[in-house]
């Protein structure tokens, strides 16, 4: 139980640590994202406000230049009083923002008409121009406080807005003095402009549906804002009493605020207003997201831990399972490389690499009775049921090529065995070989693989005919063929993991990239057989180029060597008066072969006793066959080969005689097969062609 609790505490604790950290991490870069988005807020204002900025100022700068530029025809004009109209009127026509114009005269410039002279010219909303005389009883422009600053200062000046007419429209007005020589002012010219295009102007660009513009004089009196329907008459007014400081900045904490000011006269603040819930809205929203998901993760995340934690043994478990299969895996490619050849005779040589652990390839190779007995084998498949199959395979062809020398009666037997139980349906491509190594005959069957290539003085494929591979129909009967092969001709045998060896491409090395490897080996100074099966293993894995072994990789070479070979052939009647014939003949081929005594008579001895037994046994009593005697020699070993027609018999499988027994319970016959046995090397029978075939080898070293 403590244990338990003490588990479930520690994945409450991962949990709380979790949500501790991604909470965490989450505030952080809530922070960090709200100070960039301030941050861009702020370069978009400045933008904005400048380029509002830059607007204003140039319609301001083209009434300044309007007025420099028409200053000349004003002046031109003041000859005659009743000329001043028609200057002014070209003077407003010549701007499309000018939408009035005056020239306040000098009290008393003109004395005809009057004290008080404001030639006034006014555009109407029809693109019509009306001219009056505006000064009056009601109407002092002297005591303007514009007209008095000009007066003074005797510079330009722009008058703060102010509201005229009907409709309560927005003006302003710029003043201009008009002096002589001296100095002395003789008349202010002014153009008003209408700035009711200003509130659209500063709001037409809006980043969000609570921002607005504002454009504030210099004492902070509204110009221009937005309009009604956009921005509530209240929020502009609170912003300007902020901005004023007529209110507090705590009287709205989400308003904000960025300004401007115009660089020259009149000094016009401009302000942009926008609100920090709107700004940040999308921001929240998508926190309140990532809160939801948190706590959907820490879910997810107590959840996975408490199955983590649940099925922690069962994974445990498993990875012991699997490092026990491992090691399995591991023993057993270390006994299915026992079963291979460690060791080969100077003509043998051969590899395997599997593309897995263990593999399905096999290759084998043993001599008996001067004969070289080979084979090679592909198994369906790949891994550990293939690795079984192949195991079965090797010592069926072991077990069977003990007693058997045809290969299409070795694969018989092996294909029935293999048949039985094959309840996978696996199957195996074979090929058998038996090679005399005297007289270089090759006989040989073929199950389904690859036709071997003969290497000699040319490079061609070994003529095999096509049979099914092992495990598919036990009744089926496998063709032998056989050939001589001339001295020094190589055997090289392989399985389709080299011809079909793929590179990143997935193009194959097929049997010309083994073909024109041959032909360089041919080529060359070094003819070992080493050379030639790891030349041909290296060309594959260049070739693939670091692609994975797709199968496995076996190769197989075999060469009948030229040698110095005694051969030697005797045909004796089946009659014992033959003796004497098959006396000298033996004796003249130890003599011949310059064998010491104490080696010959032995063997001299085992081979008397089997020609003995094919003239007395073969045959029937009234049917006198012939026994014909093989010797031959290469130098290394003696070998001699018994061959009649008679009845079939087997010596090798007559149980030799038990001589610890007295003579009187000693069974009849077994002597001559145990001093056979006894005095040889090995000796083997078959029946062949209608034939006993009884061979005799013992070594001369």
């Amino acid at each position: 139980m403590d244990s338990s609790r003490k588990s479930w505490m520690s994945r409450v604790g991962l949990v709380v640590i979790a949500a501790v950290l991604v909470e965490a991490i989450s505030i952080f870069q809530y922070q960090r994202l709200r100070s960039i988005m301030q941050q861009e807020m702020d370069i978009r204002n400045r933008i904005i406000l400048g380029s509002m900025a830059k607007e204003i100022g140039h319609v301001l700068e083209i009434t300044e230049t309007t007025m420099q530029e028409n200053l000349w025809d004003v002046r031109r004009s003041m000859a005659h009083p009743d000329s001043v109209f028609d200057a002014m009127v070209r003077l407003i026509d010549d701007n499309r923002n000018v939408v009035g114009g005056c020239l306040a005269f000098a009290p008393g410039y003109y004395p005809s008409k009057g004290r008080l002279y404001e030639p006034y010219a006014s555009k109407k909303p029809d693109g019509t121009i009306e001219v009056f005389q505006m000064a009056g009883p009601d109407h002092d422009y002297t005591r303007n406080e514009e007209y008095l600053w000009v007066l003074e200062h005797r510079i330009p000046s722009w008058t703060d807005p102010y509201t005229f007419g009907p409709d309560s429209l927005s003006y302003a007005k710029y003043s201009y003095p008009i002096m002589d020589t001296t100095g002395r002012v003789l008349a202010v010219c002014g153009l008003d402009i209408d700035l009711s295009w200003l509130g659209d102007t500063l709001n037409v660009r809006q980043p969000y549906n609570s921002s607005f513009g504002l454009l504030l004089t210099k004492a902070g009196e509204l110009v221009a804002g937005p309009s009604q329907s956009r921005t509530p008459r209240a929020q502009v007014e609170q912003a300007v009493a902020i901005l004023t400081g007529a209110l507090p900045a705590t009287a709205n904490p989400n308003m904000s605020f960025h300004t401007t000011e115009l660089k020259k006269d009149p000094y016009w603040r401009l302000v942009e207003v926008y609100n920090t819930d709107d700004l940040f809205a999308r921001m929240r929203r998508i926190r309140l997201q990532q809160v939801l998901l948190l706590v959907l993760g820490l879910g997810i995340l107590a959840f996975m831990i408490n199955r983590y934690a649940r099925n922690e043994k069962n994974l445990r478990l498993a990875s012991e399972e699997q490092a026990r299969i491992a090691g399995e895996l591991a023993i057993a490619r270390n006994i299915q490389h026992q079963m291979l050849p460690k060791t080969f005779l100077p003509f043998v040589y051969g590899s395997l690499e599997p593309a897995r652990e263990v593999g399905g390839d096999l290759f084998d190779y043993f001599t008996r009775d001067g004969k070289l007995f080979f084979c090679i084998g592909d198994v369906s498949g790949k891994g550990v049921p293939s690795s079984m199959h192949m195991s079965v395979a090797h010592s069926l062809f072991r077990l069977v090529s003990q007693k058997e020398e045809s290969p299409s009666h070795i694969l018989g037997v092996i294909n029935r065995e293999l048949c039985r139980g094959n309840d996978s349906n696996m199957f195996i491509t074979f090929f058998v070989g038996c090679l005399d190594l005297y007289s270089g005959e090759l006989s040989f069957g073929n199950a389904g693989h690859d036709k071997p290539f003969v290497i000699s003085d040319t490079i061609t494929q070994l003529p095999t005919k096509a049979n099914l591979p092992l495990g598919v129909f036990p009744d089926v009967r496998f063709e032998e063929q056989a050939c001589t092969l001339p001295p020094g001709t190589i055997l090289l045998l392989y399985t389709d993991g080299l011809t079909e060896a793929k590179n990143t491409a997935r193009r194959q090395f097929g049997k010309d990239g083994v073909r024109a490897l041959l032909e360089t080996f041919l080529a060359g100074e070094d003819k070992s057989l080493e050379r030639l099966v790891a030349s041909l293993g290296g060309a594959a894995r260049s070739f693939a180029a670091g692609a994975p072994q797709s199968d496995d990789l076996t190769m197989l070479a075999v060469r009948y060597d030229s040698q110095d070979l005694v051969h030697k052939q005797i045909d004796l009647a089946g009659d014992e008066s033959e003796l004497p014939r098959f006396t000298d003949f033996v004796k003249g081929f130890f003599e011949l072969l310059q064998i010491d005594r104490k080696v010959s008579s032995p063997l001299r001895l085992a081979l008397e006793e089997a020609v003995v037994n094919v003239i007395r046994y073969a045959y029937p009593e009234d049917e006198k066959g012939l026994v014909t005697i093989l010797a031959d020699s290469n130098g290394r070993e003696v070998r001699f080969t018994v061959i009649d027609s008679g009845v079939p018999f087997d010596p090798t499988s007559v149980l030799e005689a038990d001589t610890t027994l007295d003579i009187q319970n000693r069974p009849i016959g077994g002597l001559g097969i145990l001093l056979e046995r006894r005095l040889t090397d090995s000796i083997s029978y078959t029946r062949r062609n209608g034939q006993n075939v009884l061979t005799l080898t013992k070594s001369i070293i």
